[in-house]
């Protein structure tokens, strides 16, 4: 039976209309990370639907003793005609949050600054994602 898990926006930093700091409504959610069975660790991610991927920032991969370039090397596109950022592909994540435990895989990358969960690898461990940037709230429902 498909359960629904809602949650809200979280204010972080960025730039109003006119380019002066403010804070801003993101759909940002509370996670718990572990790789296989090591240390969890307690972390905010950017819930993205325009990222194909999960993407962590490298430095994690310290933490969790991971061998940042053991893994498969895949290009990370950006906006427009950027240069890809270098990547690399590790199996053995899992991402937690309220309820929800999902195995899944990430690509670590040292340009990262904070983990992004994306279409492959999370979006579709659900059977609908909404994003109500109106009322600033996310809503997942479950396979």
């Amino acid at each position: 039976m498909a359960h629904i898990i809602k949650l809200d926006y979280i204010e972080t930093l960025g730039l109003d209309q006119k380019g002066k700091k403010s804070k801003l409504p993101k759909p940002f959610i509370p996670i718990v990370v572990q790789y296989k069975h090591s240390r969890l660790w307690n972390t905010f991610a950017l819930v993205d639907s325009g990222a194909d991927y999960n993407l962590f920032p490298g430095e994690v991969s310290k933490y969790f003793g991971i061998n940042l370039t053991k893994g498969i090397e895949v290009p990370v596109y950006g906006i427009g005609n950027r240069s890809p950022i270098t990547a690399y592909r590790h199996w053995g994540i899992k991402v937690r949050f309220k309820e929800v435990a999902i195995e899944t895989y990430a690509d670590f990358a040292t340009e990262q600054e904070y983990v992004l969960l994306g279409q492959n690898g999370f979006f579709d461990k659900f059977k609908k994602v909404i994003f109500n940037r109106k009322n600033e709230k996310l809503e997942f429902v479950t396979l």
